[in-house]
């Protein structure tokens, strides 16, 4: 609910601001991975700038050099910016935090890599801009099966004090 109200927030401003959710399979020795973050679209120029609520925590890492909390403390909470920006903080960031893991020879996680973290948010992406999220009692999610699978076995008949609500099942396997 929070993103979606930073999101009313910003469109209230004029902004063409959106939650951005990336999503990608793992391949070739990427792993697989999501994250979520806004954006703001300029219509005049068609720049799109890149908001994240929660940024130095993306690149925090297990016992850290000095000189690689340093340069966090030096990165910004939240992050506004361009892709350029962007693209070149990430350069920095992984490229040290690699020599910091290695420095203490430790191996350098997968979703800590240069290619994991631009996948983060310049992977596929779905821009949503709906101030309220779909209902599950709208016609194009009502077709859809959101119901539990399950086997019940051993239920008696006391249920709810004898009576029961739902009929006796067996494991159909």
């Amino acid at each position: 609910m929070f993103r979606r109200n930073v999101m009313a927030y910003l469109r209230s401003c004029g902004y063409n601001a959106a939650i951005c959710k990336t999503k990608w399979q793992s391949s070739g020795g990427l792993t697989a991975g999501n994250h979520e973050f806004f954006d703001v679209i300029r219509t005049e120029n068609s720049t799109r700038y890149f908001i994240d609520m929660d940024f130095a925590s993306e690149f925090e890492i297990a016992r850290p050099t000095d000189s690689y909390e340093r340069l966090l403390q030096h990165l910004p909470r939240v992050f506004v910016g361009t892709s350029e920006d962007l693209k070149q903080i990430l350069k920095v960031v992984s490229d040290a935090a690699r020599r910091s893991l290695k420095s203490k020879d430790l191996h350098l996680p997968p979703w800590r890599k240069h290619r994991f973290m631009q996948n983060k948010w310049f992977g596929p992406y779905r821009r949503t801009e709906n101030l309220f999220p779909v209902s599950f009692s709208s016609p194009s999610t009502a077709k859809q099966s959101y119901g539990v699978k399950c086997r019940a076995v051993g239920f008696n008949a006391a249920v709810n004090g004898g009576n029961l609500l739902f009929p006796a099942t067996a494991r159909t396997r």
